[in-house]
Parts: structure tokens; sequence; C-alpha cells
């Protein structure tokens, strides 16, 4: 089995920073190595649903509002499938992030988020230094999926898929009950916490139309979504009161995730892109000045494409891109279907936002601005920014002495940051002051 990641470093100046990511997809899990200890959660008594499916298009994926993703919540196993109905290409996935945290605390060295186990939870923090985060119980603590075109669509697949049984199996009323659950997410979209949306009548707020019904010509209501996307994922989460898996501290630290596609036949129907968006709002007693200096960023996956046994990852520097693919012509899993077995990989689209050189050639197309810009919550900014590219990439062997899964111990957390800077996890780098 390899894993792989990538990663982007950010010093911050202010509260938040957002990265966009690209999954995207080209034409059975291990031994278990610390897999979580809450999967099989797909629902609960109130606040549901916490877990859901980006399937608008060739892929369908998993995602749980807990930061987990492409991770099935319900067996543990693997979550993307490519193309649907077929085989797994992705085993799980997580974003990690690791910085020196001035808050007045030790350590100052901080890791945390989702690779296997999670130290985050569904809901966000409410207010600045409170140490206060919303109830994950409560009703409208969950996560949310919207289509378009939910009122005519069929979704007897989205049925099958979100349920874990065969076409053939799939109910009238199962079917209903996911169009109810897109009408409901449509209405009650929370725009309040950060949801993105489009304003179309000129009033403040969100007012969708009361029946959730979509008419791109009418601009009496509001509509929820991003990026023109056909469907559409939001949540957010954070690390109060949350057990870490590298035995740190919390934070106070607030993640927001967009996840969208398209339904469409080219190469964007086998992609899934990703928006995050950090927000470091502190604890209780975290100090009024404090700040995280020299922050990375990484997208982890464990990706099981197909058979693991045989799978290979690589790492494009041009393109910011990690990739997976495999080792042989045919796969194990994949040839049950009568297909070859695909690739599969991350793209950083849009990483943090930090300050340009003028004339400097930024452009991935190879064009010499006479000024840089960038893009930041997918608006041109600019002039004087850039996006920072994929800086660094590495995987994991079992077997590999030094290369390995980091532990669940402040140990790990150490190992994550030393890989996260393109140095190697082992030996353990010294901790910091």
């Amino acid at each position: 089995m390899m894993k792989n990641y990538a990663n982007v470093k950010s010093n911050l100046s202010s509260v938040a920073v957002a990265v966009v990511l690209c999954l995207f997809m080209g034409a059975a899990r291990p031994e278990d190595s610390g897999s979580r200890q809450n999967a099989g959660r797909l629902s609960k008594t109130s606040g549901a649903p916490v877990s859901t499916m980006l399937n608008i298009n060739r892929a369908a994926a998993w995602y749980s509002s807990d930061g987990e993703q492409e991770r099935d919540p319900t067996t543990g196993n693997s979550g993307l499938f490519y193309p649907r109905g077929t085989s797994t290409a992705i085993y799980s996935s997580g974003i990690v992030w690791s910085g020196q945290f001035i808050d007045g605390k030790i350590p100052v060295l901080r890791t945390n988020g989702a690779s296997y186990n999670t130290g985050m939870k569904v809901g966000r923090i409410l207010g600045i230094r409170t140490g206060v985060a919303e109830d994950p119980n409560s009703p409208d603590v969950r996560i949310w999926r919207i289509r378009r075109d939910w009122e005519k669509a069929d979704l007897k697949q989205d049925a099958a898929e979100l349920n874990s049984i065969g076409l053939s199996n799939v109910s009238d009323g199962q079917v209903q009950a996911v169009r109810e659950q897109y009408k409901t997410d449509w209405k009650e979209w929370p725009w309040q916490k950060g949801a993105p949306y489009y304003e179309r009548n000129g009033r403040t707020g969100y007012q969708p139309h009361p029946d959730a019904h979509f008419d791109a010509e009418d601009s009496t209501y509001d509509e929820p979504g991003a990026a023109d996307a056909d469907q559409v994922i939001w949540y957010v989460c954070n690390d109060i009161g949350v057990n870490q898996p590298w035995a740190c501290p919390e934070t106070g630290m607030e993640m927001q995730a967009t996840i969208w596609g398209y339904n469409r036949t080219d190469a964007l129907g086998n992609t899934i892109f990703k928006r995050f968006r950090l927000i470091y709002k502190g604890t209780l007693g975290t100090t009024p000045n404090a700040r995280i200096d020299s922050m990375y960023i990484c997208q982890w996956s464990d990706p099981d494409l197909g058979n693991y046994t045989d799978d290979l990852v690589g790492g494009d520097t041009l393109l910011s891109l990690g990739y997976v693919y495999n080792g042989s012509r045919v796969d194990a899993s994949y040839s049950d279907f009568g297909l070859a077995p695909p690739a599969s990989g991350f793209d950083f689209l849009q990483g943090p936002l930090v300050r340009g050189v003028a004339g400097q050639d930024r452009n991935r197309n190879g064009v010499d601005d006479a000024v840089d810009f960038a893009v930041f919550d997918l608006k041109r900014v600019g002039p004087g920014y850039i996006n920072l590219p994929m800086t660094s990439f590495l995987y994991w062997a079992q077997g590999n002495p030094i290369f390995t899964d980091p532990p669940f111990n402040y140990e790990g957390a150490k190992m994550w940051e030393a890989m996260q800077r393109g140095l190697p996890p082992r030996p353990t780098p010294p901790p910091y002051a």
C-alpha cells in the first residue's frame, strides 16, 4: 500500500486561508493502520445527515461532516468509486495542517486534520476566542447537499449509492427520501454559517424559492451553490473539545468545506472540485495577539486504485499535481468490470494567497505578466499577489523504515510537519521550544 500527499505553505497574516483542489480521474482494503474508531456512523438522532455523496458525474464519492473525505462512513472501506458503479479509486483522504501556534500554550507546533483518524467534529466555532462550538446534535449542525435538477432527475442510482444497495433493490420510498433531502437542503442552506450562494434578488441574506425550485432566469429568489456547479456539498467542522489524533492542544481552528461537480461528458465529468477555508478563531485561553507562523496545508490521500497491491504514485511540480496509477496493465479489481485501470490525482488549483513579485513568470501556462495576480475565493485578486503551488510531494510505503505512517501521538505531529516541509519524517525531528 502506498499513500501520498502534497502540500503548500503559508504564513498567515489574517484569520482565514482558502485552498481549492481538483480531484480528477482518468480512463479492498489493506491491513488496518489506525482506522478511525467512529467509522460506521451515517446518521444520528438529530442533526442528520452527517455524511453524503458527490455523485453528479462519472465519479461517486463519500464526504463526512467531521472532515474525512472519500471514505465510506458505514463500512470504513474505500469511498470513491470510478466510474460510478464499478471499482474504487480512493480509500480515504483528508486535509492535514501543521504550524507554530504562538498563543501562549505549549507545545508550539500543532498538527491536526484527517488522516484515517480525524481531529475535527461537525459544527462551527461561535465567536473569536470563546472556546464554544455548535452542539453536534443540533438539527441544524450537519452536512448539506443540493443539485439544480433535483425535482425531475432520475435519482434511483443516487438512492442506491447512498443506501449501499443494488439498483434492483431501490424502493420508491428511498428515491423519494433522497428527493426530499435535496429540497430540504436547498431551503435550509446555511448561508449564515458561510455556505456560498448566488445573490439574485439584491436583498440581504438568502431567500430561496419556497418550493426549492431552480430557474436560471428568475431573479426573484436566491440560489444555493458555487462555481455554477450542478451539485454542491457544504459543511463546517472544528477542533474544539475533540480528541486530537496527534496529541496536540486544541487550537480553535474552523474548516469550511465546499465540494462540487458538473454533470458533463467532457473532462469535467471526471472531476470533483473541493474548496477548504481554514479560519483561526482560537480558544477561551488564546491571547488576543495570537498568530500561526509557517503554516503548511496538506492534501493527504490513501489511493487504493482498485487492487491496492500494484499502485504507484508520482508528483508533477509544474502542474501542482499528485497522482496514482496502476503498476500493471491489468488490475484485479477493475478487470472484474472489464475495464482497464484508470489513474486519479489531486491538483492544487488555488493555493493560499501570498505576496507576489512583479514581473516574475508565475502563470502555470508560462505567461509573464507585468504584475502578479492571484485567485482567492474564486475571484481575481491583485495586483501584487500569487497563489502558492504544491511545494513538496512524498509517499509512504509499507515496510519502509523511514517513509511509513506517522504514529498517532506527538511524535507523529512532528513527523507530519517535517514531511510538509519536504523533509524525511525519520529520525524524528526535534521539538519546537
